[in-house]
């Protein structure tokens, strides 16, 4: 029996190409920063830490342990007018690029069904950002206000995806059986890892990512147009695509 629903955001809940959102992020973030560091070490080291999250296994090491031990050896000379930068950049800048967002009621629709039929509440988003730039993007989703039990960030996780232990994490911080647990993503590679795990998995098909192309190992796959039909399936306890 399905207890606990998994929303991945970008590219699922909040309707956005994810290529194109970090390709503008890194531009943006550069340019707040210019002053402190110049753009192409800001821009290597920021893709250097976040491939170390990816890369790292230490189980007691948050994501943000990683992030921060790699980009301080890579920005020493640079970190405290940095620290400061990014902070203003998270508050002032970063809500600029909601403009690469479109605007739908679905997601709203999508989670509030999923709690109205009794399903724990985790936004799943791949944490390898701080949770200021996260609740940033539910803002822009429509979805922050809902009672989450668990949004995934850089701060409070130990992996990231496609590392099944992910999952694994995610499961154990609400005390259940990963075969519990719905994950629905739009990414065949990072979100159909909690498959291996032992999770249903759902693929949103409007903004996909399917490099490998394996979207029929999915349990289902659809547009988010078509979750909003399915999700009574779930609910009722009959999956079928």
């Amino acid at each position: 029996m399905l207890k606990a629903i998994l929303f991945d955001l970008d590219g699922t809940l909040l309707p956005l190409d994810t290529a194109q959102f970090i390709s503008e992020y890194l531009q943006s973030v550069a340019a707040a920063a210019a002053t402190a560091a110049e753009s192409p070490q800001l821009v290597a080291a920021l893709l250097a830490s976040t491939a170390a999250i990816a890369a790292d296994r230490d189980p007691a090491a948050t994501n943000a342990d990683v992030f921060w031990r790699v980009f301080r050896s890579r920005m020493t000379n640079s970190l405290p007018a940095l620290e400061q930068a990014f902070a203003a950049y998270y508050a002032a800048d970063f809500p600029r690029l909601s403009c690469l967002a479109a605007s739908s009621p679905l997601p709203r629709q999508i989670v509030e069904a999923a709690r109205a039929g009794g399903l724990r509440l985790v936004l799943a988003t791949n944490p390898i950002f701080p949770a200021a730039a996260i609740r940033e993007r539910m803002r822009w989703a429509g979805i922050d206000d809902l009672p989450w039990e668990l949004i995934t960030s850089y701060e409070n996780m130990h992996s990231c995806k496609p590392n099944p232990d992910y999952y694994r994490e995610i499961a154990a911080c609400l005390d259940l059986n990963p075969q519990e647990c719905l994950m629905l993503g739009n990414d065949t590679t990072e979100d159909l890892a909690a498959a291996a795990v032992g999770m249903t998995v759902g693929i949103v098909t409007d903004y996909l990512i399917d490099p490998g192309r394996t979207l029929s190992r999915a349990d289902w796959y659809g547009t988010l147009a078509e979750l909003a039909t399915w999700l009574p399936a779930v609910l009722s306890g009959s999956l079928t695509r």
